[in-house]
Parts: structure tokens; sequence; C-alpha cells
């Protein structure tokens, strides 16, 4: 019995990709595919990693940036995040009517309906990618979301640059050393600020994208984002050692809290002599 035919299955494919609340969301601006090249115009820039640009099709699109965080300048209870004017000015100095590629990966679209994109400037001596130029500045932080990963040797990179020359928050926070305690006890001025953190690490939780690791008696809390499942290779292995982190400070209802989205914000881990 002869197979089925390839045509229709990819048409049938292409159909389901185009049904109302498909996982891979609204479909990219009319002609572009995944991981296709979009050209246009910056024409404004809301943050450090969201803009809105004016496509050569005549579409106005905003456009967030892959793989990256940039600190808030519209944060709906803390307004102005730390380095979060810096960051936006440090985008707007890099993009502003200027012509950008965007280059889309897997998925094209955040449910809240932004394209997705890592945005490539062209110079003379070369392409820059600014995702990758606001992390290397300190301005910044990887937001790996699979399956868009295109880029994430790239962001890393520019992580491990950042980090050694104590570039943007980074050099902020490493004269910025607090315990869990003082964290708790200093949320209300801390909130949306860098910090480095030291912990003994007593226990560990975990939830559907990474692990909650607290030190016993403290109501702070380092959230470690395991995306790719094994980016920090054995949590179990941080238990009982005092870890030094850089981050950001959150308020939740459990507490305070540290995002950890890449093992490069571990600045050291100290096992004590076990008798």
């Amino acid at each position: 019995m002869p197979g089925p035919k390839r045509p229709f299955i990819l048409l049938f494919l292409l159909l389901l990709l185009t049904l109302p609340g498909n996982s891979a969301g609204p479909l990219l601006p009319l002609g572009a595919a995944w991981g296709e090249t979009i050209l246009g115009t910056v024409t404004t820039v809301f943050d450090g990693d969201t803009v809105e640009v004016l496509l050569d099709t005549g579409r106005i699109e905003k456009v967030r940036y892959l793989m990256i965080d940039a600190p808030e300048l519209h944060h709906p209870k803390r307004e102005v995040e730390e380095f979060g004017l810096e960051a936006a000015l440090a985008n707007r100095d890099l993009v502003l009517g200027k012509r950008v590629r965007l280059e889309t990966d897997v998925q094209p679209r955040d449910r809240f309906g932004r394209l997705l994109a890592f945005v490539w400037i062209d110079r003379p001596n070369g392409s820059i990618l600014v995702n990758e130029k606001l992390v290397e500045e300190g301005f910044a932080l990887p937001f790996t979301l699979p399956p868009n990963v295109r880029f994430a040797g790239r962001i890393r990179s520019a992580l491990y640059r950042a980090r050694n020359g104590g570039k943007g928050f980074w050099g902020t926070a490493a004269g910025r050393l607090f315990t869990p305690k003082q964290v708790w006890a200093d949320l209300p001025l801390l909130a949306g600020s860098f910090i480095t953190l030291e912990m003994r690490v007593d226990g560990m939780t975990r939830f559907k994208t990474g692990w909650r690791l607290f030190e016993q008696g403290t109501r702070t809390a380092l959230v470690l984002y395991d995306e790719p499942p094994g980016l920090f290779g054995s949590i179990g292995e941080l238990k009982g050692a005092r870890v030094r982190v850089l981050g950001k400070v959150q308020a939740s209802y459990r507490g305070a809290e540290i995002p950890i989205s890449d093992p490069l914000q571990i600045l050291s881990v100290f096992h004590p002599a076990r008798p």
C-alpha cells in the first residue's frame, strides 16, 4: 500500500499553525517564516529589551528581544528599577532611528502578541547583535525560554565578559554584600536592586521550571530557573554549601527572592569540611 503523500502532510501541518490557540502564537508578518529575517526601522524604544519597529512592509511591530531580560523602566509596583534607565538609554543609543534586521526563532511571538527577535545592526566594520551587546555591557541578564535558544552560546559568552569586566550592575553589586536576613529586613528598599548575596543552602524545593534554595530560618530564597533542564548541573550538590550569588532582589508572597537564570550568576560555592 502506498504511503501518505508528503505534500498533504505539509499542508496539514501548515493549517494547524494557523488555528487559534496554537502554542506557536499568532503568525509572523505576511511573508515571514520561522527563522526568517525581517527588515525595518526602530521608531520607539520602550525600555532595555522592547522596541517598536516600522517594517519595510509598512506594518508596525512591537518587538521583544529574545534571550535577555533588562531591568524594568515601567514596573507596575516599583516603576523604574535600578539600571532600568541606563539599559533603556543604552538600547536607544544602539537602535533608535536605525535600520535593523529582526531574526526570529522557533516561537515567533509571546503571549502578549509581541514579535520575538534577535536584533541586528549592520555597520561597515561588522554586524552587532543588540541582545548580546546589552548583556555584555551589564545592562541585561540572559532569559532562556526554549525553544528560542539559537544564540545561547553568544549570550552566555557576553555575560562572562560582563562579569569579568565588572560592567553595569556587575560592578555595582560587587560592593553590596548581604545575608538572607538582611535582605528580608530591608526588602522595601532593596526590591529592584542588584546585590551580592551570601547564604547557606539548608534546603531546596523543586518547581516546574527550576528550584528554590533557602537558608533555614530566613525568608529569602534563591530561585534557579533550570532552563534548559540541566543548565545548573547537579543542583543537589549545592545542599549544605555556602554560596555567593549576584542578582536582582524581588518581592513575592513567599518573601524576598533573587532569580538566578545563569550559572555565571553563582560567584562562588564553598563546602564546609564535614566531620
